[in-house]
């Protein structure tokens, strides 16, 4: 694998990596504030898988970066930018307004996601890795689809 789609492989990660970390975050308030047993194990669960995912996708990002440069070098290394995840206070009045319709979108969204990531990058950890994130994903849609808690909202 050359280094040129080592890199973006590197930068879909990172992508992938904020989107989790964001919902995350959102649905670990979620499931706090949540009163109802059914969609509070839902938020949980949600929260759960997130941060699984958000630990995997860091553990590829570290071997990616060791394949490209076993000796740290910030040179080789420069063109990668960790971004920090801070969430403002808009951002989270904004986002705390969260109905299972809001989260279930957000879920089709990050599988939309994931299934265009899975066709841009060719390496073949990060393959299974977003493959089982996107089977994940879809069980849970389908999970959510099947108890018909979406048509009332909250």
């Amino acid at each position: 694998m050359r280094l040129s789609e080592k890199k973006k492989t590197l930068e879909l990660l990172e992508k992938l990596r904020v989107l989790n970390y964001k919902s995350a975050f959102i649905y670990e308030i979620t499931y706090q504030k949540e009163k109802r047993l059914m969609l509070r194990k839902l938020y949980q669960q949600l929260h759960q898988q997130k941060k699984e995912f958000l630990l995997e996708i860091e553990e590829k990002i570290e071997q990616l970066k060791k394949e490209i440069s076993p000796i740290p070098d910030p040179e080789k290394l420069a063109f990668y930018k960790r971004k920090k995840l801070i969430i403002s206070q808009l951002y989270l009045k904004y986002k705390m307004k969260c109905n299972l319709t809001y989260a279930h979108k957000r879920e089709l969204k990050s599988y939309k996601k994931y299934c265009k990531y899975l066709s841009q990058t060719n390496h073949g950890g990060v393959r299974a890795i977003i493959l089982d994130h996107k089977h994940r994903i879809r069980s849970l849609l389908n999970e959510m689809n099947s108890t018909g808690i979406i048509n009332y909202q909250s």
